[in-house]
């Protein structure tokens, strides 16, 4: 009997730790409206100091650029990022290269980059040291717009603590190290083939090369493959392309362990092949609840196939193309926001300490590159194609084209539909950390750049 009360009170005496101690790891989640929160006012200042501040073009003077790419293809295996149940495991043998390529553009006193690697994100410690680096080159990583191709078959090895390398395996500092090393070497080759170009852009659709992987049929998707064109104006020159398309580079699947590009690097590789570019660049777009289409009976190559060389003859077959005016600007702008909460439960989430834990607390930005009536903005996550179909029109309404990237230096995880919040799944809730109504609030914030004269 005495053992059985001694094994009782200490049940008790546990239990009441474990009801103690549960508050300082969990809470309920934060559902205030994003209007009502000191976030959104915060992100409203912002807008009204930039209007009060307009930025600066020079609009007499002449647009250069250069382009150049440097290889990021490691020395020996490093961990394969993209797939969790990998567990961090390396890569057995190289099917492909992967590269950051930069394209440098300057109008009077205005510099810009835009730089594409191929990787699955561009993830916070990598900003970290490019904000370091970039003035080596004359040059504020606040004038680069950055992203990834988002292969879940290329390096990782770049994100600290367990989420980062849950996805990503054990964090190499001399890997991330180097990476930022190559990028801006990239960046000032390009710089120093700077010369006279002209630019035009395009879209087309294909509906058939990408599908809606979290609601199919019932939702919606981002057809559109969008392509910046550049090129010199001396007869013969040189010439080059910035493509962006929804579809998530995920045609190999988490047994592949070779690395890749995955769809992305098999459509730049052809483009420059076949079509003539001196080179050619990819940005993920708005890949969030967005998957490539896949035929029945196809082998993962033959999907990567199927899908490059469909982006490939788009571009081939298009004729239609918009001149673009000269009028370089570029910003990059903080973005406020909610504490995260990353759900365990449909009403409860883990404390921001843990969180901090777990991830880490990192700056979140947003970065605009606009090009006459051409909008690019790249946005801190897997943004979801379902919304830009209201985003494209809104622009279109003010007489300009836009475009959105994912994967701009920060992470937050997946925007998706503000009605998709409380339904169990990947991207609406394990990947979801900041709390409900970021879809509005992200769109908001796009709508405003579009609006910037």
């Amino acid at each position: 009997m005495k053992i059985l009360k001694i094994f009782l009170k200490s049940i008790m005496i546990i239990m009441a730790f474990v009801m103690i101690a549960i508050p300082f790891f969990i809470r309920k989640v934060d559902r205030t409206p994003i209007e009502q929160t000191t976030f959104h006012q915060q992100m409203l200042s912002i807008f009204d100091s930039i209007k009060k501040h307009p930025i600066t073009i020079d609009t007499g003077a002449q647009l250069f650029a250069g382009w150049a790419k440097s290889n990021l293809t490691p020395t020996k295996p490093m961990p394969t990022a993209g797939y969790g149940k990998r567990e961090g495991k390396p890569y057995q043998t190289i099917h492909d290269s992967i590269y950051a390529r930069a394209i440098y553009l300057q109008q009077g006193q205005t510099q810009a980059a835009i730089v594409s690697c191929d990787l699955l994100i561009i993830p916070p410690e990598l900003t970290l040291l490019l904000k370091q680096k970039m003035p080596s080159v004359g040059m504020d990583f606040s004038q680069v717009y950055i992203g990834a191709t988002h292969s879940h078959n290329s390096i990782g090895g770049w994100g600290k603590r367990y989420i980062g390398e849950l996805f990503a395996g054990k964090y190499d500092a001399a890997m991330v190290e180097q990476l930022a090393e190559k990028i801006v070497q990239a960046i000032n080759i390009a710089k120093g083939k700077a010369r006279s170009i002209q630019m035009s852009y395009a879209s087309m659709t294909q509906p058939d090369l990408v599908k809606n992987r979290t609601v199919g049929d019932k939702g919606t998707e981002d057809p559109f493959l969008r392509a910046l064109y550049l090129q010199g104006l001396e007869p013969n020159a040189p010439k080059a392309i910035l493509t962006s398309f929804a579809a998530h580079a995920t045609t190999l699947s988490d047994s592949v362990m070779r690395l890749s590009r995955d769809y992305p690097g098999q459509l730049v590789d052809g483009l420059e092949k076949n079509l003539g570019f001196d080179q050619a660049l990819h940005l993920a777009g708005a890949v969030g609840s967005m998957g490539p289409e896949e035929k029945a009976n196809q082998s993962d190559w033959e999907q990567l196939n199927h899908l490059a060389k469909g982006l490939e003859n788009a571009i081939q077959q298009n004729t239609i193309r918009q001149p673009l005016q000269t009028n370089l600007k570029v910003l990059t702008l903080n973005l406020p926001m909610r504490e995260p909460q990353w759900r365990f439960a449909k009403d409860w989430c883990f404390r921001h300490w843990l969180w901090t834990k777990l991830y880490g607390d990192y700056e979140n930005e947003v970065k605009m590159l606009q090009i006459g009536n051409l909008v690019m903005v790249g946005l801190p996550c897997d943004f979801s194609g379902e919304l830009m179909k209201d985003l494209t029109d809104y622009a279109n309404s003010k007489g300009k084209q836009l475009m959105v990237t994912s994967f701009n230096g920060g992470y937050v995880g997946y925007i998706t539909k503000d009605s998709y919040y409380d339904r169990p799944g990947y991207e609406t809730r394990i990947m979801n950390w900041f709390g409900p109504g970021n879809a509005a609030y992200f769109s908001e914030v796009v709508r405003k750049l579009v609006d910037l004269p």
